[in-house]
C-alpha cells in the first residue's frame, strides 16, 4: 500500500511540474506574437466605407423537426377464440360495447364436462384411500430402519471419535498451506494493482515528455523569432566589426588620428550598449527555453524511473509465481496422505456399517416406493379432475382486457367452433401510432422521446416506446413506435396522422443566420467588423434551418458578425457601423 501511495504522488507532482510548465511557455510565445504582430501591423488605406449592421453570435442550441405519416392502431387487441365447440347458450354482447377484465361474453352448453369431472372425482377418491394405505407400511419400515442405524451407530462411536482426531490434525496441515496459498494470491493481487498503476503513471510520463519536448521546439522558436525581429545577429556583428577597428587602430594596424580613434570607441561603446538592450530583451525567451529544457529532461528522468518500476513489478510478481507453484504441490501432497490415512481408518468398520445400514434400507426404500406408486395413481386421478375443471372453464368466454367491442360472430343457439374467433376487444384508451424513417433520422430518435401527432388539425402528445432495427422491405425504411392516449376516442383504428418530431440537434454551437455565411467554392466564411474595417473569417459550419445556422469554430461571442450584405463587402474592406443588434437565433440554454 505505501508503494502505491508513493507513485501516485509523483504522479501529482509531475502532472503540476509540466502545468508550470506550460503556463511559463505560453506567457513567453504570447509576448513573441504581439512583437510581431507589432512589427507587421498596416493601416488600412481602403476607399469610401460601406454602411454595415452586425450582432454579437450568441452560443446555444439548434434543434431541427421533421415530419412523417403515421397510421393508428389500438395499443392492444385480442381475439376471444373458444377452446371448445359446443352450442352458444347466451350472450348479451354487441359491436361497441365496452367491457372489463373478466367480464362474461357468452355461455355454452356444458352438460358433457360436467358427467367428465363427476368420473374423475370418484377415481380420485379411490386412490387417496391408497395413499393412506401406503403410508402407513412406510411408517412401519422407517421404525425398524431407525432402530438398526442408531445400533451400529453406538458400536462405531469410538472408532469414530478417533478416525476425527486423526482428520482433524491432518486437516489443520491442510488449512496452513491454504493460507499461505490465499497470502501469495493477495500479494500477487497487489503487485498486479501496482503494476497498473506504474503504467498509467508510465503512460502519463510518455505523453509529459512528448509535450515537452513540443514546447522547448516552440519555445527555441519563439526565441529565434524574437531574436531575428530585434536584429540580435547584425548587432552581434556590428559589434564585432568595430572590436576588431579600435583593436587594430590602437595596435598601428589601422592608419588614425586621435580623433577617428575617439570616435571609433564611441560607436563600439553604443554599439555594445544596444547589444546588451538587444539582450535584455531575449532574456525571457531565454528563460522560458532553459524552463522547457529542464522540464523536457526532468520528465524524460521520471519515464525511465516508471518503466524501471514496472520491470521490477514484474521480477517480484514472478517469484511469487513460482513460490504459489511450489505451495500447490505441497498441499497436492499432504491431501494424498489424508485421503489414504482416512481410507485405511475406515477399512475394518465402515463396510460393515455400511451393510447393516443398507439392509436396513431395503424395507424402507421398498415401502417409499409403494407409496410414490400410490401418489402418482392419486396425483393422475388429480389431474384428471384439474382437466375436467379446466375443459368446464371453457364453456364461459370471458373478456380477457379492458375494451371495446370491435366484432361479434357468435349468437344465441349457435354452434361455436374452436379456431374461430367469437370476439374481437380492443383497448382504445392509449393508441399506437407507428411510422417509418431513413436510417439516419432512426439514428437521432430515442426511446421515452415526446412527440406531436396532428389528426385533422388536433394535436396529441405522444412518447417514442418502440425504434426498429430492421428495416421494412416494403417501404425501406425503420417503424418507429408511439405511444398516444386519446381518452375522446377521436383517433380511429387505421386512419392516417402527421408526425412531427425533433430529429438533428446541434449543442454547444454559435447560432448565427444562415443569410450571413458566405462560401468560396467549399470554404464558408463571414465578415466581422474589427474597428472601422471588414475582416474575413473562414468558419466551420453545422447544421442549419430556413433562419439559422451553427458555427462550430472559427468565430466566438466576442466578435461583431456583419449580418448586411452588400456587393462591395470584401476582406479589408472600411465599414462603418449603422446598427448593433442581438442575436437573432434564440438560443436553448
Amino acid at each position: 500500500m505505501k508503494k502505491r501511495f508513493r507513485l501516485s504522488c509523483c504522479r501529482t507532482i509531475t502532472v503540476l511540474l509540466v502545468t508550470a510548465c506550460i503556463s511559463t511557455l505560453l506567457a513567453g510565445c504570447g509576448q513573441g506574437t504581439e512583437a510581431a504582430g507589432a512589427a507587421t501591423e498596416e493601416e488600412d488605406t481602403l476607399g469610401d466605407q460601406i454602411p454595415v449592421e452586425v450582432q454579437t453570435p450568441e452560443a446555444g442550441t439548434l434543434t431541427l423537426k421533421s415530419e412523417f405519416v403515421g397510421t393508428v392502431s389500438p395499443e392492444e387487441s385480442v381475439y376471444v377464440m373458444p377452446l371448445v365447440s359446443a352450442e352458444v347458450l347466451s350472450t348479451d354482447i354487441s359491436v361497441g360495447d365496452k367491457v372489463t377484465a373478466g367480464q362474461e361474453l357468452c355461455k355454452l352448453d356444458t352438460e358433457a364436462a360436467e358427467l367428465q369431472l363427476a368420473s374423475a372425482q370418484a377415481q380420485y377418491n379411490s386412490a387417496a384411500a391408497g395413499v393412506q394405505a401406503a403410508e402407513v407400511g412406510y411408517e412401519i419400515a422407517q421404525a425398524q430402519y431407525d432402530s438398526t442405524v442408531a445400533q451400529l451407530d453406538v458400536q462405531n462411536e469410538q472408532t469414530q471419535r478417533q478416525k476425527d482426531l486423526t482428520m482433524y490434525q491432518m486437516q489443520m496441515q491442510i488449512d496452513g498451506i491454504n493460507d499461505g496459498i490465499e497470502d501469495i494470491n493477495e500479494q500477487i493481487a497487489d503487485l498486479e494493482e501496482n503494476r497498473e498503476d506504474a503504467k498509467e503513471q508510465r503512460d502519463d510520463l510518455k505523453k509529459a515528455r512528448n509535450r515537452t519536448n513540443d514546447y522547448v521546439k516552440q519555445a527555441q522558436a519563439a526565441y529565434n523569432t524574437a531574436a531575428a525581429a530585434y536584429g540580435y545577429d547584425e548587432a552581434m556583428r556590428n559589434y564585432q566589426a568595430l572590436i576588431a577597428t579600435v583593436t587594430g587602430m590602437e595596435s598601428g594596424q589601422i592608419p588614425h588620428t586621435d580623433e577617428e580613434l575617439q570616435k571609433a570607441k564611441e560607436e563600439l561603446d553604443k554599439a555594445g550598449a544596444e547589444l546588451e538592450d538587444i539582450k535584455l530583451k531575449l532574456k525571457p525567451h531565454e528563460e522560458t527555453l532553459q524552463a522547457a529544457q529542464s522540464a523536457a529532461s526532468q520528465t524524460s528522468a521520471a519515464y525511465e524511473q516508471a518503466k524501471a518500476g514496472i520491470e521490477s513489478i514484474d521480477d517480484g510478481k514472478e517469484q511469487l509465481e513460482e513460490t504459489l507453484s511450489d505451495t500447490y504441490k505441497s498441499k497436492e501432497q499432504t491431501e494424498t496422505v489424508k485421503n489414504l490415512t482416512e481410507a485405511q481408518l475406515n477399512i475394518n468398520t465402515q463396510s460393515v456399517q455400511d451393510a447393516g445400514k443398507r439392509t436396513a434400507a431395503l424395507g424402507v426404500d421398498s415401502a417409499a416406493a409403494q407409496v410414490n406408486s400410490a401418489k402418482v395413481g392419486a396425483a393422475g386421478a388429480k389431474v384428471a379432475i384439474d382437466s375436467a375443471e379446466y375443459q368446464l372453464d371453457m364453456y364461459t368466454l370471458t373478456a380477457p382486457i379492458d375494451g371495446v367491442i370491435e366484432a361479434v360472430n357468435v349468437k344465441e343457439h349457435d354452434f361455436a367452433a374452436t379456431g374461430n374467433p367469437a370476439f374481437v376487444i380492443s383497448n382504445k384508451d392509449t393508441m399506437t401510432v407507428t411510422f417509418g424513417v431513413s436510417e439516419g433520422i432512426r439514428n437521432t430518435l430515442q426511446i421515452g422521446q415526446n412527440i406531436e401527432v396532428d389528426r385533422n388539425g388536433k394535436i396529441y402528445s405522444a412518447a417514442i416506446t418502440e425504434i426498429g432495427s430492421m428495416v421494412d422491405q416494403t417501404t425501406g425504411l425503420f417503424m418507429i413506435k408511439s405511444c398516444v392516449t386519446a381518452a375522446d376516442g377521436s383517433l380511429l383504428t387505421g386512419s392516417s396522422v402527421r408526425v412531427t418530431a425533433d430529429t438533428y440537434s446541434q449543442a454547444d454551437a454559435l447560432l448565427i443566420p444562415y443569410d450571413a455565411v458566405y462560401y468560396d467554392e467549399s470554404q464558408p466564411y463571414v465578415y466581422v467588423a474589427q474597428g472601422d474595417t471588414a475582416k474575413r473569417k473562414d468558419v466551420e459550419t453545422g447544421i442549419f434551418d430556413e433562419q439559422t445556422i451553427t458555427i462550430l469554430s472559427g468565430l466566438s461571442t466576442e466578435d461583431q458578425l456583419i449580418t448586411s450584405w452588400s456587393s462591395n463587402l470584401r476582406d479589408g474592406a472600411s465599414i462603418s457601423i449603422q446598427e448593433i443588434g442581438n442575436s437573432s437565433a434564440e438560443a436553448e440554454e
